[in-house]
């Protein structure tokens, strides 16, 4: 029958065993015979072991220590810059919006055309509508209109024949803007600068949101 290890040599922990492995010279029974002054020494070198190995513990435990709170920091550090740049990419989506906004659809402009007169900037879909109802608001006004060149649209054909039968020497137009209205007299150009500039910001932040819908410059006249 094999013998039956007990439970002390079956367990033989490593951890914690730094410095009695280095204390080989242990006391044993064999030092019953030592001098006092010996069995002294070999304690002492004992404590010493021990003492180093505690001072060791508590030299990596304080490693650890100031290695976490040098971890907390960066995270919060980071956190901070985190919501830092939040803040400063929502000022400079609500710029964008704000500064690329048409003043008919009060939405990002599309293809904008700038007034020479004043310089405000719209959509071009936006402005050629506003142009068209202040047109037809000028056509309704006249009595002496036949009403066929009253209706819409305002094709080059109708506009035509209102000039040629000097129906109208002149239309009027002016920015959409309320507290503008400028008079235009000279041709709106396209901005592609602008357009080209605008597309790229909203390609990385995406369209500006909440903006309003259908401005009622838009509206068929009555």
């Amino acid at each position: 029958m094999a013998p039956v290890r007990s439970d002390t040599q079956r367990c033989s922990p490593r951890k914690g065993r730094s410095a009695l492995s280095r204390a080989s010279n242990l006391p044993a029974d064999g030092d019953k015979d030592l001098e006092p002054k010996d069995l002294l020494q070999k304690m002492s070198q004992i404590v010493d072991l021990l003492e180093e190995d505690v001072k060791r513990s508590r030299r990596e435990v304080q490693k650890l220590m100031t290695e976490k709170e040098t971890a907390e920091k960066a995270h919060a550090n980071a956190k901070g810059a985190e919501e830092d740049l939040r803040k400063i990419m929502e000022r400079f989506r609500a710029a964008h919006a704000d500064t690329v906004k048409c003043g008919v659809c009060q939405r990002c402009i599309d293809r904008p055309f700038t007034l020479v007169d004043c310089g405000h900037s719209f959509c071009y879909g936006c402005l050629r509508k506003w142009f068209h109802n202040s047109l037809l608001r000028q056509l309704r006004w006249r009595d002496t209109i036949p009403a066929h060149l009253k209706q819409k649209p305002v094709t080059a054909a109708k506009l035509k024949e209102l000039f040629e039968n000097k129906h109208i020497y002149a239309a009027h137009y002016t920015c959409p803007i309320a507290g503008c209205l400028t008079d235009v007299e000279n041709k709106p150009i396209e901005n592609d600068l602008a357009g080209n500039m605008i597309n790229t910001v909203n390609d990385i932040l995406g369209p500006p949101a909440k903006q309003v819908d259908a401005d009622p410059h838009l509206n068929e006249p009555n």
